[in-house]
């Protein structure tokens, strides 16, 4: 049975530093485990390590309610630099198209997989998700107008999209569908493995990297490889959201129902899991749009502040820039003084000064939420299956 945490007391956080800024009292309540494993036993709360946890258990992950500050998140497209080649699933807003379940085990279906990686991120209700398709679409409007290829009172304005503050590169190292089989190659796999071979009695291993990049400086700040090594079919989706009417579609229903296709389904929450104990609390950040008078206007909308809330306010100081690699390495960054929300608007957000001239703030500086998440709760230990 999923735990209640209605005895959890207030944590009073007397100091956080991100970059170096100290931040004033503020109260975080203790919030919900990170996830749970929904298994044929019922709920099990995850702990922080979950490499001794058998991979069948992690297939189906239901997370636990959150409501913080979240960064915002944009996942680039998966590679796969296993043996085998890719094929291509629409993603949201497309047509979407059913394949045998032959066709999983003789190419890896890296869209899907991409979209899959997006929708856990999502459900676990702790990152702002950057669409990147859509926001190339943006870009490649906004570079009509610079290029002077559109009028530019009719065209994108440049600097209208929120961008990422990190960026999640998946890679395929390893997808074996018949790995008990044939743990050197593939070979006849969809005439052995979904031909008159039941799938049940093989199993299926994949292999995924996880990286977590600084959009801004595009150094990696996590890398995470996760193998894992399914040969169950008996698997319900339990209603905990893959799929669904969402961007999956009846893409998710027939992978779902392989072994290789549950492996990666355990694969996908094992690299969320370890994103959310990388960045899943932290501070909410944003900019300063312009200011008007007493009135500041902040880039973040009702998605990420309620009235009330208060944030830090922080000039971006001189870019330093590495003379041999010519990578940006951030800059010195001063703090002018904080901002409270007044009103909140559907993807903007205006505050008033608090312990600062309105006059002293501009456009583009940084904004750090002083509203601590809860911190990261974890199960003592573990009550189900073990490898």
């Amino acid at each position: 049975m999923r735990a209640t945490r209605t005895n959890r007391m207030v944590t009073w956080i007397v100091s956080a530093s991100i970059a170096g800024l100290a931040f004033a009292l503020v109260p975080a309540a203790a919030g919900d485990y990170v996830g749970y494993a929904v298994t044929k036993k019922g709920e099990f709360p995850l702990p922080e390590t979950l490499d001794g946890i058998e991979d069948t258990e992690l297939i189906n992950v239901k997370w636990g309610e959150y409501e913080g500050p979240k960064s915002r998140i944009a996942v680039l497209e998966v590679d796969n630099n296993s043996s085998v080649s890719s094929f291509s699933v629409s993603g949201p807003g497309g047509q979407t198209y059913s394949y045998e379940a032959a066709d999983y085990s003789r190419q890896v279906p890296v869209n899907g997989i991409e979209a899959m990686i997006t929708d856990s991120m999502f459900r676990s209700g702790r990152f702002r998700m950057v669409e990147r398709e859509s926001l190339g679409d943006v870009l490649y409007e906004q570079d009509l107008v610079t290029e002077g290829r559109i009028a530019e009172p009719s065209g994108a304005k440049t600097g209208q999209v929120a961008g990422a503050e990190y960026l999640v590169k998946a890679a395929i190292t390893s997808y074996e569908p018949d790995y008990k089989k044939r743990k050197g190659g593939l070979g006849g796999i969809a005439k052995g493995l979904f031909g008159r071979t039941k799938i049940g009695k093989s199993k299926s291993m994949v292999g995924i990297n996880f990286r977590l990049i600084d959009a801004e400086t595009s150094e990696i700040v996590f890398t995470k490889q996760v193998d894992v090594i399914i040969s169950t079919t008996e698997f319900d989706l339990g209603g905990v959201g893959w799929g669904g009417s969402g961007a999956l579609g009846g893409f998710i229903s027939g992978f779902s129902k392989t072994p290789i296709g549950q492996a990666v389904m355990a694969g996908v929450n094992i690299g969320v899991f370890d994103l959310i104990k990388q960045i899943g609390n932290s501070p909410m950040t944003g900019s300063i749009i312009k200011v008007d008078g007493e009135k500041i206007y902040m880039n973040l909308g009702a998605d990420a502040c309620n009235p009330g809330d208060t944030f830090q306010a922080v000039s971006k100081g001189e870019e330093l820039i590495d003379p041999d690699t010519g990578l940006s390495l951030g800059g010195e960054e001063q703090v002018i003084g904080t901002v409270q929300v007044v009103e909140v608007k559907e993807k903007y957000s205006i505050a008033r000064p608090t312990g600062v001239e309105a006059g002293a703030l501009q456009r583009g500086d940084k904004l750090i939420s002083q509203q601590q998440a809860a911190p990261l709760e974890f199960a003592s230990g573990w009550g189900g299956k073990t490898k």
